[in-house]
């Protein structure tokens, strides 16, 4: 079966995250013989046009990937709205670099549900995942202001045409939406000890 051609988009894995809880730089962790980040971007290049980082080049360049630098603050908003700045493509999917399961069939089935509204965001029993999500650069405006306000990441969902996507529509690609904040998370995703977060309790 032919490889799907590559969408007309951004990839952004986002690395900079405080770690407080992990203790150390998440991007950095050792998967499988390589940086974490790398794996998650290794999983994805493929399927995009572009290939950022979201982060600080002075720590993250050794990636060997383009760095895009936070712009107007800090965390994962701010990256968003640097990111979607820089971007040459219409829209850009996000992506935490602690998700090493990531999909690609779940990147573009989240995709196609991008069509006609700004954002699509999955949402599990635990909450949307707006670091596993698809941004329209026109949402930029709403990110800004967000941004200005000191608001948090979905501090802009009002302002948008927003469209959530029960995690239970992605059926091959749940597992892709578990992340590790702590170092057992991390230890258990490694040795495979994890089961896909359940899907959201209300029909789309």
């Amino acid at each position: 079966m032919a490889r799907p051609a590559p969408l007309h988009a951004t990839c952004a894995v986002f690395c900079g995250g405080r770690s407080t809880r992990m203790g150390a730089d998440k991007a950095f962790l050792d998967w499988k013989g390589k940086p974490l980040a790398l794996h998650v971007a290794d999983r994805l290049r493929s399927h995009f046009e572009k290939l950022v980082i979201s982060g600080d080049p002075a720590k993250y360049a050794k990636l060997g990937l383009p760095c895009v630098p936070d712009m107007g603050g800090q965390g994962p908003l701010a990256g968003l709205y640097s990111v979607l700045f820089a971007a040459e493509t219409p829209a850009v999917f996000a992506i935490a670099c602690d998700m090493p399961f990531v999909e690609p069939a779940a990147v573009r089935l989240l995709w196609d549900r991008l069509r006609g509204h700004d954002v699509a965001v999955p949402v599990t029993a635990e909450g949307p995942e707006p670091l596993h999500a698809w941004y329209a650069k026109r949402a930029l405006a709403a990110v800004g202001r967000a941004l200005a306000g000191k608001m948090r990441m979905a501090g802009f969902w009002g302002e948008i045409d927003l469209r959530r996507v029960d995690a239970g529509e992605i059926r091959e690609g749940a597992r892709g939406l578990l992340d590790c904040d702590t170092a057992r998370e991390y230890e258990g995703m490694a040795a495979g000890l994890c089961a896909p977060l359940p899907a959201a309790p209300f029909p789309d």
